[in-house]
């Protein structure tokens, strides 16, 4: 059995065409990887919806369910809801209503 013995011109080739292969490959991971970036570039759209207040609602509760990263910190937002309603303490009480501001993604 004869051994084929690699002689630098045949190991400079195999580099090379190993350079180019991992070279198209890890254009195809980051063109993938901006591609799907690009598809998270969403715009929110802010917008108010009117709630009546039930027994035992706190600001806290109510900001929970409409909070989105959007709104900024959970202490701002609900700075936000009170201001928006023109509360001047954290008390709320059930029969009455509050316009809560949410942002809506659109896509």
């Amino acid at each position: 059995m004869k051994r084929r013995v690699m002689n630098s011109n045949s190991i400079k080739r195999i580099c090379m065409i190993s350079a180019v292969l991992l070279a198209a490959v890890l254009m195809v991971f980051v063109c993938t990887a901006k591609k799907n970036k690009a598809y998270g570039n969403t715009e929110a759209e802010k917008t108010c919806v009117s709630i009546r207040i039930q027994e035992g609602d706190t600001l806290w509760d109510i900001a929970s369910e409409y909070y989105t990263p959007e709104c900024g910190s959970m202490k701002d937002y609900i700075k936000e809801i009170k201001q928006t309603n023109s509360l001047k303490s954290d008390s709320i009480h059930a029969g009455n209503y509050l316009l809560i501001p949410y942002y809506v993604i659109n896509q």
